[in-house]
């Protein structure tokens, strides 16, 4: 008998030991790598991050020093009527090459987006007044000298992991943005030029010190950088963060987190039920959706045929060559669900600069090294036909690259279509209609004028083709290339192209520098694509960094934008002063329904972070919808045009 309960006894203390193994290797896969606890000290921490040779009473002089300052009363601008729950679904055409936040291939639109909501900057920017308002930091602070900048995190925040956010998540933030491994030369440069390596005074206070004096450093810095979990980017490589975190998202302090991801299918997000801000009084009304999700489709005819039968909430965003779609496809006359107000249809004026965008010409190398023949290639452009021919006129010229804004310069020269004048230049640079080989070509040194387009909207080419008969009238040979959103980023970044479609957001406060000056023009995977370099540019824009006055600034700024207009940079195409959306009529808004500018301080070109911060979805309407669309009957309209946010904006003032 004792022989078989020591028996058992062994067995049990066997059993136990295969238990515990199994649990512990369970907490370590939930914990790693996504997941994982801190396993360093705060010491540690403070060895890695902290002062180096800098004595104890020394960071106590400087911490008693700072002057911190905050913004208690930031404009609320959610609505009370907001409800949490739901899903809002939206359609987009190309899928990013990449859902990371930093390295190669990161500077896609969709990817700002998802990382504005699930990551946090130190400080955010109040849509109305441009003033900062806290972020991760609760307080902040400027040195007299304007080139020290502390920030003190909030003790509150944390991470989707529960472990909080401290200073030395910043610290890691910028060291990884200028790791080369990463393959974002920009932020290389940037952030190793532009600032000293941030310190952690404790484990809630950085101080990060300029290398220079420029009145936008502390704007980028505390609004533009988006901070990591330390404790996740330190342990692994940069070139395993490239690859793990291609098409998944590391967790972040946001107010959403990355759910799942289906290559060129969908992303979905979904809403971070114990974020650290979601009781703070400038979030109580939003961010309400439970999940967001975006699907793709690679064919933009197919994405709003899902728009209409409902498998996508939100149309997407309405650019020049849809605008048929909204003048046609989706008007009353035509489609019964937009009559009914099942779809909702509006015209938003709300106050959004323009960015620029057309075809754009790399002028490292012939034929368009010759200001000439940019020229004449714009002159060719005819904007004209394809805004009244394409775009029901609903559109203008574009004769900016900081359309509809206070950068605009009003001087500058209006391009419009002029063959004759296009073919004198053409001469002059050697190209003669007088050289025409058998297909009617110009021909040069031998060689036919010919020039390759990508093209990656396979179902709607009708701009394109336009172009193509114009330049093909003068002699000049345009072959259509039809390649996939991801080739055309590639031969974007590496520059191999010599005419690219193209198209560039705005931001509140320009930063010309990083897209304009020569220093950026011979590096890849920049801004500056076309391979530009002025000396009078870089004078300005060098110029425009150390003003701290912002009504000089724009002066600078609209001199620089008639630098970059008569240097032909690209063939501009056109803009809109406002923003039409097509959406199903189950979804909650605010009086605005669409601004100019989301609490992260960004231009909202596509309006899609304005709608995942501020819209909700409404289940009462979605009930009452459902049951119009299985009876047939009409729905309470909402006023097709508005302009709200001109109204806010004055009333603010």
């Amino acid at each position: 008998m004792a022989s078989k309960g020591l028996s058992t006894r062994i067995l049990f203390f066997f059993l136990f030991y295969l238990f515990s193994i199994f649990f512990i290797s369970c907490c370590d896969q939930k914990t790693s790598p996504q997941n994982p606890k801190r396993q360093v000290t705060e010491a540690e921490l403070m060895e890695k991050y902290g002062p180096k040779d800098m004595a104890e009473e020394k960071v106590d002089s400087i911490i008693k020093s700072i002057k911190w300052t905050t913004n208690k009363n930031p404009n609320i601008l959610g609505s009370k009527k907001a409800k949490k729950g739901g899903t809002a679904v939206f359609g987009y055409s190309n899928y990013p090459p990449t859902l990371r936040t930093y390295g190669e291939n990161s500077n896609e639109l969709i990817n700002q987006l998802i990382t504005r909501i699930t990551y946090e900057a130190l400080l955010k920017i109040d849509p109305l007044t441009y003033e900062y308002i806290p972020g991760l930091a609760d307080k902040w602070s400027i040195s007299e000298d304007k080139m020290t900048y502390c920030f003190h995190i909030n003790e509150k925040a944390k991470w989707q992991d529960g472990l909080p956010v401290s200073a030395f998540d910043v610290v890691a933030t910028y060291d990884l943005l200028i790791d080369e491994g990463i393959r974002d030369p920009y932020s290389n440069t940037f952030y190793s030029s532009k600032y000293e390596r941030p310190v952690a005074l404790t484990p809630n206070i950085i101080m990060v010190k300029a290398k220079l004096l420029q009145w936008s450093l502390f704007l980028y810095f505390s609004n533009d950088t988006y901070v990591l979990p330390e404790h996740i980017i330190t342990r692994i490589k940069p070139s395993q963060y490239l690859t793990k975190y291609n098409n998944e998202m590391m967790i972040g302090s946001g107010p959403y987190s990355f759910d799942k991801a289906s290559p060129n299918q969908y992303i979905a997000l979904k809403r971070d039920t114990n974020w650290w801000a979601a009781n703070v009084p400038l979030n109580e009304h939003l961010f309400n959706f439970n999940e967001i999700k975006i699907d793709f489709y690679t064919d933009e005819t197919v994405l709003f045929e899902n728009f209409k039968k409902g498998n996508i909430d939100i149309a997407p965003y309405i650019y020049p060559h849809t605008i048929n779609k909204w003048v046609e496809d989706f008007s009353p006359k035509k489609l019964d669900a937009v009559k009914k107000n099942h779809i909702i249809r509006q015209k938003i004026h709300c106050g959004k600069p323009e960015g620029h965008g057309g075809f754009a010409f790399n002028m490292r190398e012939e034929p368009f090294n010759d200001i000439r023949v940019r020229k004449a290639i714009s002159l060719l452009f005819s904007r004209e036909k394809i805004i009244k021919k394409l775009f029901y006129d609903e559109y203008k010229h574009m004769d900016s690259y900081y359309a509809n804004s206070i950068y605009e310069n009003r001087n500058n020269p209006k391009i419009r279509y002029n063959p004759e004048e296009a073919i004198k230049l053409l001469e002059e640079a050697g190209y003669s209609q007088k050289n025409l080989n058998e297909e009617g070509y110009i021909v040069k040194d031998g060689k036919p004028f010919e020039l390759n387009l990508n093209v990656y909207r396979s179902d709607d080419t009708r701009i394109e083709t336009l172009f193509q008969e114009e330049l093909k009238k003068v002699g000049i040979k345009l072959n259509l290339k039809k390649v996939t959103w991801a080739t055309h980023i590639k031969d974007l970044d590496e520059r191999d192209f010599k005419i690219i479609w193209i198209n560039y957001t705005t931001d509140l406060f320009p930063n010309p520098e990083h897209a304009y000056h020569s220093k950026y023009a011979d590096k890849l995977n920049t801004n500056n694509i076309y391979g530009f370099k002025n000396k009078k540019a870089d004078e300005l824009c060098e110029e425009y960094n150390l003003e701290f006055d912002f009504n000089k600034r724009k002066e600078l700024a609209q001199e620089i934008d008639s630098i970059l207009v008569n240097n032909y940079l690209m063939a501009l195409n056109w803009h809109s002063d406002n923003i039409k959306i097509l959406y199903w009529n189950k979804f909650g808004t605010p009086e605005f329904v669409i601004s100019g500018v989301s609490y992260s301080g960004k231009i909202t070109f596509r309006f899609v972070e304005v709608i995942t911060v501020f819209w909700w979805y409404d289940e009462e309407a979605d009930k009452t919808l459902q049951e119009a669309k299985d009876k047939k009957t009409m729905l309470p309209g909402r006023p097709y045009e508005l302009k709200v946010w001109e109204k806010l904006k004055k009333r603010d003032k």
